[in-house]
């Protein structure tokens, strides 16, 4: 599939919150036991309230996901990796993994990221790319590709 990627606005906002559940509203259920919208909401706008290294993911026009990514002194930490659910399986997420490893490995980094214990399918993703988890964490797997 062909993407480009651009930075974020400010009209992205709400649907960057329709992306964000239809990504995660099954995990949450299946993790914590039920999706309360209020409490989502607040943890969602709370993490937009200062500007975010955002980038929007777009095939043509059609925004279609969402890529954060901090580069840290030491790594790379990948805030966030979100496919629209209509887009998943056709090797988006697997292309732009590599690309951003690629890049952090050019410049002898590692790339850090966590995943919810719930969400199997995203870490046997990153597993296949060669992260690992290198700490169990009450609700994630912290995991890391050198």
């Amino acid at each position: 599939m062909r993407y480009t990627l651009r930075q974020s606005r400010a009209d992205d906002i709400d649907w960057l919150y329709e992306l964000n559940c239809a990504a995660y509203r099954e995990v949450v259920v299946r993790q914590f036991g039920g999706w309360d919208d209020a409490l989502q909401r607040q943890i969602f706008f709370s993490r937009w309230q200062e500007p975010r290294a955002a980038r929007i993911i777009q095939s043509g026009t059609e925004r279609i996901g969402v890529l954060i990514l901090e580069q840290r002194d030491d790594y790379d930490w990948l805030q966030e990796i979100q496919i629209s659910p209509y887009h998943q399986g056709q090797g988006l997420g697997s292309s732009l993994l590599r690309e951003l490893i690629a890049d952090a490995r050019s410049r002898g980094v590692p790339v850090r990221l966590q995943v919810l214990h719930a969400n199997e399918g995203a870490r046997r993703l990153y597993e296949r790319l060669g992260f690992v988890v290198i700490q169990k964490l009450d609700n994630h797997h912290l995991m890391e590709i050198a």
